[in-house]
This record gives C-alpha cells, sequence and structure tokens, in this order.
C-alpha cells in the first residue's frame, strides 16, 4: 500500500502547497486543531496530528468525507493507516479513528450524535508504540483484536467491529476522523503522529499534492488563474501567458 500513490486527491493537500486560503467544499479530507500537511510521509508527505497542551487547542485530527456507499457501520469495509508516532508513545486512547453516528436520527451533526473508537497500537492496551517508526495498522474492521470503543452507543471500552455494527444498526456515518489529543499522559505533555495512506474502503488518502496543470490556453491564465497551477508554477498572470504561447509557436514549429 505505501507505494500507492494518491487516487482520491484533496484540494486541502493543493491549497497547503500553493498558499490559497480557499479550501473547496469537496475536499477529500479536512485538517482541525494542530494538524499540518509535512514531508517524511509514508513515502511523499503525511498529516501530522499533535496534541501539545501548551499550544491550543491541544488536539488536532483530520477528517475524511464519508465515502458513496457507507451509509451505516455496516457499510463499512476497510478502514486502515500507516501511522508513526514522533513525540512520547501511543496512550489514552490516542491515536485513533472516530466514527460519527447520528445517535438522534437527526441527519446531521449535533450534540445528540455519538462516536465509536477504533484505537491504533499494540493490544490489549493500545501503548508502547515503536517511536519513529512506520507500522501499518492493518484492516481494523476484520483485526481480531477488540479495537473498537462502542462506549458511547450502549457497548464496551474494547470491542469488535460485529458488535459496534449491531449496537449502530440502522443509523447513519456522518464522520470518519483521525484524532490525536492525550498530551495529558506525557511528562513534555506532548503526543505527536504522523499518518500517511489512510484507507477508507476504496478511498485512499497520501497527503500529496495533486498536480495541477500545466495550462493549455491563455484564457486559463486570467483572473488570478495562473495561480491554480502548480505544474508549472508561475509568479505572475504574464507569466502563464508567456509559457502558453511559447507552447503553441513550439507546436505549430513541430
Amino acid at each position: 500500500m505505501t507505494n500507492i500513490k494518491k487516487l482520491v486527491v484533496s484540494v486541502v493537500a493543493v491549497a497547503t502547497v500553493l498558499g490559497l486560503s480557499a479550501v473547496s467544499a469537496f475536499a477529500a479530507y479536512t485538517l482541525f486543531g494542530d494538524a499540518s500537511i509535512v514531508a517524511g510521509g509514508n513515502p511523499g508527505n503525511a498529516a501530522q496530528i499533535r496534541s501539545d497542551a501548551t499550544v491550543s487547542p491541544g488536539w488536532g485530527g483530520v477528517r475524511f468525507d464519508v465515502p458513496a456507499g457507507i451509509t451505516t457501520l455496516a457499510d463499512l469495509t476497510t478502514l486502515s493507516t500507516d501511522f508513526n508516532v514522533t513525540d512520547d508513545d501511543c496512550g489514552g486512547g490516542s491515536p485513533r479513528f472516530q466514527v460519527r453516528i447520528d445517535f438522534d436520527n437527526d441527519g446531521v451533526v449535533s450534540a445528540g450524535d455519538a462516536n465509536v473508537f477504533v484505537y491504533l497500537g499494540p493490544s490489549p492496551n493500545y501503548t508502547g508504540c515503536t517511536p519513529n517508526t512506520w507500522v501499518p495498522s492493518g484492516n481494523l474492521v476484520t483485526d481480531p483484536n477488540p479495537v473498537w470503543d462502542t462506549g458511547q452507543v450502549g457497548g464496551t471500552f474494547y470491542d469488535t467491529y460485529a458488535d459496534a455494527v449491531t449496537l449502530t444498526a440502522g443509523l447513519n456515518v456522518l464522520r470518519i476522523s483521525l484524532v490525536v489529543d492525550s498530551s495529558w499522559m506525557f511528562g513534555d505533555v506532548e503526543q505527536t503522529v504522523l499518518v500517511d495512506n489512510v484507507l477508507v474502503n476504496s478511498d485512499l488518502h497520501t497527503f500529496d499534492p495533486v498536480l495541477v496543470g500545466p495550462p493549455t490556453n491563455k484564457d486559463e491564465c486570467k483572473k488570478d488563474g495562473w495561480k491554480t497551477f502548480n505544474n508549472p508554477t508561475f509568479k505572475n498572470q504574464g507569466a502563464c501567458v508567456s509559457y502558453v504561447v511559447s507552447n503553441e509557436n513550439a507546436g505549430k514549429r513541430d
């Protein structure tokens, strides 16, 4: 999986690379809290998620768009990631996947919802992660260990996917996130985790920038269109137009 390049790309990553402030509502993922895209992935880029008690808000995460075809938890067939604990350890229920369930059945994210947590790290306590090492989680849906926490939906702290499906039968999945929030466990009050190659059913997230370009006509350079290209990048509209004209002239000579 680590050699597979992105199948589903996010304009969040594009915005990060190009320095754009706007993020499309159709992005495949959204960073929240103390989270950023960094180099040093497995391979390429990674999402760095940090919980630092000295830096507001003290937690971070990545929220993924729910793939088409997932309505209830029973539709989730694959959930996995590569993760690398770069500061301290796993522990305190972090890092984890977090599946938000429409527990009050109102069709929107609200206070009446509940979460099913899915823990990363060595069973049975999900602590003792090898530091500064990329570790594949494997498919957590089929993991024989009780990595599912169904406490908010009437279950137990350590549970199975099958039990989670039973307890949430008929209820919709609203969000799927990766969260780090246990800085309180450690002496330096920080917990930092890199994640890469996140697979939710058939949607793969590698946090590498999508290549946009090159422009094929001068109109694409106008109205700040030149800012949207990163293959190649341009200093201004004139440079973008010159690139198009140069390619057009080269084509005429061929």
